[in-house]
């Protein structure tokens, strides 16, 4: 057999296969129409420790977040708007992935720096370690804290945003706070946006798990964990 015949030979035998597959799945699309899909799997993350949700959506504003009283308010440019930042009682300040502290160049007033302890396991900092306290500082024309400006891994390949879930020290103007960013996505778990792209729309909503302590303390409280019902996870509102 000439290669001519044998590759039409194959150029057959491919399309009676396609057309008989066709006809099985044509014959058979209610089956496979009335079969249930297996259930979503989510993987949420519990915490039994205080959950604040901030809304950091806006590109033109930036959301500044009091975390002891729990109070949010919002400025245009914190370059600009220098008094409004010294008048209030403010310590991080959000806008997309971007985050800023009260404190270096951003108000040189301000008492707020940060330590960055890593991925650690958060209910194992009981204590305030020895570290090094950053504040924010000027890098190529733009005013970010050096311990938080990466808290975050980009996908190149779904273009979505990650928390790396390190664990931070703050140091403010009425005490300590021990936190980290759990979650960048305001309705959706973070598992979704490794496999599918979530859209920008969905973006911007920060989940932030923390314990604030006042003045002079140096021990974060220990909590038991609540009942399963009980649970919040990075997907509750405060």
């Amino acid at each position: 057999m000439n290669s001519t015949l044998k590759i039409f030979a194959m150029l057959l035998g491919a399309t009676l296969f396609m057309n008989v597959t066709m006809n099985y799945m044509g014959d058979n699309v209610d089956d496979f129409g009335n079969q249930a899909l297996p259930p979503v799997r989510h993987k949420l993350f519990e915490t039994n420790n205080p959950v604040l949700k901030v809304s950091a959506q806006s590109k033109e504003k930036w959301t500044l977040v009091d975390f002891s009283s729990r109070k949010t308010f919002q400025i245009t440019d914190p370059e600009k708007e220098r008094t409004l930042l010294t008048e209030q009682d403010w310590d991080l300040g959000f806008q997309r992935t971007k985050i800023i502290s009260n404190g270096g160049v951003t108000n040189p007033q301000g008492k707020v720096s940060i330590a960055n302890l890593g991925p650690v396991e958060f209910n194992s900092v009981t204590q305030v370690p020895e570290v090094t306290f950053v504040p924010d500082t000027r890098s190529w024309g733009n005013v970010n804290n050096p311990s938080i400006i990466d808290w975050y891994l980009y996908r190149t390949r779904t273009h979505n945003i990650e928390s790396k879930r390190n664990v931070y020290i703050v140091q403010t103007g009425d005490g300590l706070l021990k936190l980290r960013i759990l979650n960048y996505y305001c309705q959706r778990a973070e598992d979704d946006c490794k496999t599918s792209m979530c859209s920008r729309d969905e973006a911007a909503c920060l989940t932030v798990e923390y314990q604030h302590i006042p003045p002079g303390e140096q021990n974060f409280p220990v909590l038991e964990p609540p009942p399963a019902t009980l649970k919040q996870t990075a997907q509750a509102a405060p």
